[in-house]
Parts: C-alpha cells; structure tokens; sequence
C-alpha cells in the first residue's frame, strides 16, 4: 500500500490483543512497520534544532561537516603574530677587545684568587685560562678570528704579573724584576699556555674552514 494513502486514509481503532498469540503478532508488526521521521505529529522528532531548515547553526561553522574549516585548526592573526615573532635571536659576536677582556679578566682574577689563597699560581688559575680560551674562541666574530689565537698568550702573560704582584715568584722590584719573575713562572708553567692557545687555534682553523666552504657554495 502507498505511503501517503496510508497517511491520509483514517486510522481504524486499534484492537486490543487478547490472547498471548495476538499480542505475539502485534509487537512483530510494530517492529516490522517502517519508522516515519517526516511526519509533522506528536511522533516526530523532538529537537527541531536537529532537523531541516530549523536549524540554528553557530557562527563559523559550516552546514554540512567537511565543507569548512573545523574552528580552531585555522590559526589566527594572533597566533601567526605569535609564530613571526619567536624567530631565534642573532647570536652575539665578539670582536678583539671583546675577545681581550673575555679571556684576560677571568685569567687575572683566577691568578689573583688563587695567589692570595693558596701563595702560587695552581690547577685554578689554569683551568679559568683554558675555559676562557676556548669560549673566546666560539664567540668571536669572523673578521677577527686571528684575535682569538693572539689574544690567549697575552692574557696568560697578564694573569702571570697579576701573580708576580701578589708575591708568588717575586724575584724583585721594578720592571727588570717584574719581567725576571714572569720567564721564572713561564719556564715552570708552560703547558696551560700551549694547552689553551692550542684548543683556541684548532677551533679558529675549524670556523675559518667552514667559512671558506661556505663562500665557496
């Protein structure tokens, strides 16, 4: 029978079952009757915000799923502001009188600290010679990489006359005795020096190479 026969024709009065059999039969045609979604009846859908053309959709969705953009995976001009603007920042560079005063003012200190704690010029005031050195050496800019191989010697000079004031190896007064006390301590400490310039040479060789590679590609 057509459906919109069976909609408008009148409904006949619904017989009550009497026997177990008959109402049996009638739960089977209840189930087996096709589920009507468009009529208009109490026995429609309940929530017409889910249905048609009523409908009230939130604003910057779309109608239908997988024609819009999902709200959120779109990034706004603040989160694309945020994203410019958390650029890595430049690193700072060095030049030769940074260089200079990176390397000879922890040397002098250390030579300082450790003449007036322990009287001589020990594994402190060397190993501060050495990391300074090697850090100097990393941070210098390009067109001075020869002051990170120039500067360690110097430095080390001066962290030895910081000692010399200090009393360690004093062999006298004056300029002549200031200079006598720095090749007495330079003929006893030889090793930090070599030790440190050596490091801070190998990786200015090291940047420089990589420069030229790089001017080259």
């Amino acid at each position: 029978m057509n459906e919109g026969a069976s909609r408008l024709a009148p409904r006949p009065a619904a017989r009550v079952p009497q026997t177990r059999r008959d109402r049996d039969a009638l739960r089977r045609e209840r189930m087996a009757a096709p589920l009507d979604f468009r009529s208009s009846g109490p026995t429609g859908p309940k929530n017409p915000a889910r249905s048609g053309s009523g409908a009230r959709q939130r604003p910057g969705l779309s109608s239908s799923p997988g024609t819009g953009p999902h709200p959120g995976l779109r990034p706004g001009p603040r989160s694309a502001g945020r994203a410019g603007s958390a650029k890595p920042k430049p690193r700072q560079a060095l030049t030769a009188w940074g260089v200079l005063l990176m390397v000879a003012g922890p040397t002098m200190t250390a030579a300082a600290l450790d003449a007036l704690v322990t009287g001589d010029a020990h594994w402190f005031f060397d190993l501060v010679f050495i990391a300074a050195s090697f850090h100097a050496a990393t941070l210098v800019r390009r067109r001075d990489l020869l002051a990170g191989v120039i500067v360690p010697p110097l430095a080390y000079c001066a962290g030895l006359l910081t000692a010399v004031q200090f009393g360690v190896m004093r062999a006298g007064h004056g300029p002549v005795g200031q200079l006598a006390s720095l090749g007495a301590l330079l003929a006893v400490k030889p090793r930090p020096l070599f030790l440190g310039t050596a490091l801070a040479a190998a990786l200015i060789a090291a940047r420089w190479a990589g420069t030229r590679s790089a001017a080259k590609r």
